[in-house]
């Protein structure tokens, strides 16, 4: 049986706890299994362009990051 794997999901998932404490509220993009940046939601549209640069047959993982206070409340 084959699993599916999706690189930027998986790095979210590594560096979600990094990014609750350094950036909770803000939006995280990653592609190519790679951290693209962080932003606030007015500055996204840069962001998503230079992932899309970068990794042009990748599609961007775009999310936001909880605060640590919400993160809390869904463990």
């Amino acid at each position: 049986m084959r699993y599916y794997h999706d690189p930027n999901h998986a790095c979210f998932t590594k560096h979600l706890q990094k990014l609750v404490k350094a950036h909770g509220g803000k939006w995280v993009v990653i592609a190519g299994g790679s951290l693209i940046g962080v932003a606030s939601e007015a500055e996204l549209k840069k962001l998503t362009a230079l992932a899309r640069k970068r990794h042009p047959k990748d599609i961007p993982l775009i999310a936001p990051i909880p605060r640590k206070e919400e993160l809390e409340c869904i463990l």
